[in-house]
């Protein structure tokens, strides 16, 4: 991971989110920090003054970010920039991903708790949408220790193609994490599948260049399959394939990505 943008609202939650981005991807990689701002509707003159008063604001708050950065990772002068866009946050970030070349956005997300909690959710959830590189959304309650464990929650279209995405192999080789691919499937086809929950098997060509093993477990709720197995695993990163127009991506992709990501105590790198 090369160029990693890390969109912030100055929050505790979204500083946390750039540290742990830092922590993980060290200092070979390029960090923007980017703040978008919206203008309320006016006249054409005071619209300009208030975009430049925004603007001048968001940049001011951008650096001093970026300072708070900088002393908490010395070893990072010159690696930091910083990017004030007008626009809605999610418009803003699909933006500068489409013009510069990003390879990851990392992004703090809240608990669906409150108001502010739902709204810092939908920004998330969107940017999942929207932007096609992956999106690593961190939860204000995650310790900044590398990921060892890594769970993918994979499809049976996972399961056949044999092959991690690029970035999450990235990552898995990067820390030398265990990778554990979890299939769920519905209640009495355990049996069908021929393999178990602690199953370590490693089918022949399948997921090679990785520490892996695969996993089956039964729940006809694909979520609360994926939580139990988490709760039982100790995992550090939740990885996940979202899909947009196959009969997975409604039952699994989209609307269950967005549902982890809302409720998950680890971080969450969806991939699409």
């Amino acid at each position: 991971m090369q160029n990693v943008l890390i969109p912030t609202d100055f929050s505790t939650n979204a500083l946390k989110a750039a540290e742990y981005a830092i922590t993980l991807f060290g200092n070979n990689a390029k960090y923007t920090l980017l703040n978008s701002y919206e203008v309320p509707h006016s006249g054409a003159t005071m619209l300009i003054s208030i975009a430049d008063i925004l603007e001048k604001d968001s940049i001011h708050l951008l650096n001093e970010e970026k300072k708070h950065l900088e002393l908490r990772f010395p070893e990072l002068q010159h690696g930091i920039s910083v990017s004030a866009k007008m626009g809605a946050p999610t418009v803003a970030i699909k933006k500068v991903v489409e013009s510069t070349g990003v390879d990851i956005v990392v992004m703090g997300t809240k608990g669906a708790t409150g108001l502010k909690g739902i709204l810092v959710g939908s920004v998330a959830s969107n940017t999942i949408s929207d932007v096609l590189c992956p999106v690593l959304a961190v939860p204000e309650s995650v310790s900044t220790s590398l990921p060892k464990k890594i769970l993918f929650a994979a499809d049976d279209k996972c399961l056949n193609e044999g092959k991690l995405p690029d970035g999450l192999t990235e990552i898995a080789n990067m820390f030398d994490a265990e990778v554990m691919v979890l299939n769920v499937v519905p209640k009495g086809e355990l049996g069908h599948v021929g393999n178990s929950e602690n199953s370590n098997s490693k089918p022949m060509g399948v997921f090679e260049g990785v520490n892996y093993s695969v996993h089956f477990i039964e729940d006809e709720d694909v979520n609360n399959g994926i939580e139990s197995f988490m709760k039982n695993h100790q995992v550090d990163l939740l990885a996940m394939v979202t899909r947009r127009n196959d009969l997975f991506g409604k039952l699994f992709g989209l609307s269950n990505t967005k549902n982890m990501m809302m409720h998950s105590e680890v971080p969450l790198a969806a991939f699409h």
